[in-house]
């Protein structure tokens, strides 16, 4: 009676776990989506920013990093939403895009870097 009890508990914490492991794994897909869609949205702002203002291609890029960061936020971005699609097959690397995506969002969103910086460039 007592092998049958603590079978049936060890077996209801593995059944726990799992459950466990996998939300975890669906939260971590999530944002790996969601970040590469802010990180491409916030690139393809940049570029028409740039654009609609006058201070793109056409106008020598005088501030040459700009349309850099752009692209390589909407690249990052891309990389991640594709990431996203694979993260159950290498759960490590999703770990540390995941990482990386929200202590990047972090610190360009959270402390409103580049907002401030577009509305010091507006005034």
């Amino acid at each position: 009676m007592a092998d049958w009890a603590m079978h049936h508990y060890l077996l209801l914490a593995n059944q726990q776990r799992h459950r466990a492991l996998a939300d975890v794994a669906v939260l971590r897909r999530q944002l790996l989506l969601d970040s590469g869609r802010v990180f491409m949205l916030l690139g393809a702002v940049i570029l028409m920013h740039l654009l609609a203002t006058g201070r793109g291609a056409s106008s020598g890029c005088t501030r040459g990093a700009e349309p850099c960061v752009a692209l390589l936020l909407w690249l990052l971005g891309a990389a991640l939403a594709m990431l996203s699609l694979v993260a159950g097959r290498f759960p490590v690397l999703a770990a540390a895009a995941a990482t990386i995506a929200k202590e990047l969002g972090d610190h360009l969103l959270g402390d409103h870097l580049l907002l401030r910086a577009f509305a010091l460039e507006l005034i």
